[in-house]
């Protein structure tokens, strides 16, 4: 609608200023009309709301913030896109624009006879997936983040070991902080939830880990950030918000204010807020590579802003949909659901059912590809097509070409000393080593212990 509004004061204009007449105009509109009714048209098509008749399908139900949010939604509609694709389904789209869609999207997607898993992407969804879970018997469930007890027969919940991922790329910041000279690191979450105390402390002891590290390999003190008192390194905050992108603007911004050198987005669509601030910074200053860094999370978010976002927590919320689609498919998910009391746990150096399933990883290059993709996906999304033949318009999303993006991310990783990136493969090996190494904080009371140590 903002395009045809644009459009048709463009049309104004060029009939009042120019030799074009009224009736051009008229014509003109007339194909507007027609080609964002042929769009609306395109998207239906592309992301189907029901499963057509005939077709086996998987339904995935977003959190609010829905698709584009470059994070944790599109990772699981990535995930149902390599499911459909390898499995022969087709994947039915429910967006929750607020928490009241929850229940009716997932019951919707419940009754639908055509499908045979129903996703329910994030924490929020525990109460109604438990609810709709329960009424709908047949039928089977997961969900990414998601936690009720008792368990039900036909819901798996799918968590991620967060804390370890944190815990490396914390370490990767506070080191990027000591190489710069940096007092702090930062970290912006969304609303204060168990999952994301995960985060919070497994990101500080990383911290904490990566200065003691230096200590120890150097023999000194880290620079800066190791004479900062140990309760002041981390800046953080809760905006209390997965979708106001002003919110992680704001936070962020404050904290590079402090000189941090790098922020962690633990808020979704917020990060889009803390490359702002990032970005306002760098033109300031004309840098064409950081510091001041931000740390991306859930997808490799390194090419949003290539030489600017120093790594990203990978927490492979499609290889969740695409295992649990996988189980479906090949009848087994009511035995996993049975075997694992519901739960299933993928982080580093996971398994489910006796097979390695990893879901938690710091970005590589190697694997930035797919991730770009994920952009080029967006663009398309957003463009406008007429009669399905001739497209036009669509949102920028990819700030330069592919190969640019991948040259400027690995110009600023070579540019590190290799030591940064040796410790973050030490502390992911101890991690294999010793399950139990990084704490896992869930309870506020283990929270509020963490903060009394750390901040």
């Amino acid at each position: 609608m903002r395009n045809l509004s644009r459009t048709l004061n463009i049309l104004r204009h060029l009939t009042n200023e120019s030799a074009v007449t009224r009736m051009q105009a008229i014509i003109i509109v007339v194909v507007v009309v027609v080609a964002a009714a042929s769009a609306a048209a395109y998207y239906f098509m592309a992301a189907p709301t029901g499963c057509p008749s005939g077709s086996r399908c998987i339904a995935v139900v977003s959190d609010v913030g829905g698709r584009g949010d470059l994070s944790f939604n599109d990772m699981a509609f990535k995930g149902g896109a390599e499911a459909e694709r390898d499995f022969g389904l087709t994947m039915v789209e429910l967006i929750s624009k607020s928490e009241a869609d929850y229940v009716p999207n997932l019951e919707t997607a419940a009754k639908d006879p055509g499908v045979i898993l129903v996703v329910g992407v994030g924490f929020l969804l525990s109460d109604a997936l438990k609810d709709v879970g329960s009424r709908y018997p047949d039928q089977n469930f997961i969900g990414i983040d998601t936690f009720f007890l008792p368990s039900l027969p036909n819901v798996i919940n799918i968590g991620y070991e967060e804390h370890k991922g944190s815990a490396i790329v914390g370490a990767i910041g506070a080191l990027a902080a000591a190489h710069f000279g940096y007092p702090h690191i930062g970290v912006v979450l969304g609303i204060e939830i168990p999952v994301l105390w995960k985060f919070e402390i497994g990101y500080k002891w990383g911290a904490d880990w990566a200065l003691k590290w230096y200590q120890n390999k150097f023999g000194k003190s880290a620079p800066v950030i190791g004479d900062t008192p140990v309760k002041e390194r981390v800046l953080w905050t809760y905006t209390g918000t997965f979708s106001d992108i002003t919110k992680g603007y704001e936070a962020a911004k404050a904290m590079y204010a402090q000189n941090a050198v790098a922020v962690y987005n633990v808020a979704g669509p917020l990060g889009l807020g803390i490359n702002q601030a990032v970005q306002e910074i760098a033109t300031a200053k004309g840098l064409q590579t950081g510091p001041p860094f931000w740390i991306g999370v859930d997808a490799d978010q390194d090419w949003l802003n290539p030489g600017f976002v120093l790594t990203s927590c990978l927490k492979r919320v499609d290889t969740g949909v695409y295992l649990a689609t996988q189980l479906a498919v090949q009848g087994k998910f009511r035995e996993v659901a049975a075997a694992s009391g519901g739960f299933v746990t993928l982080g580093i150096g996971t398994t489910v059912a006796g097979t390695p399933v990893e879901g938690i990883q710091a970005s590589t290059l190697a694997n930035l590809d797919e991730f770009i993709q994920m952009g080029v996906d967006a663009e398309q999304m957003s463009r406008q097509c007429f009669f399905f033949v001739l497209c036009f318009g669509g949102k920028k999303v990819l700030p330069m070409p592919a190969d640019e993006i991948k040259s400027k991310v690995s110009a600023m990783r070579d540019a590190l000393p290799s030591w940064i990136w040796d410790a973050a493969t030490e502390l992911q090996n101890a991690i294999r080593n010793d399950p139990t190494l990084v704490p896992l904080a869930m309870s506020k009371e283990a929270v509020e212990q963490w903060r009394v140590t750390l901040g």
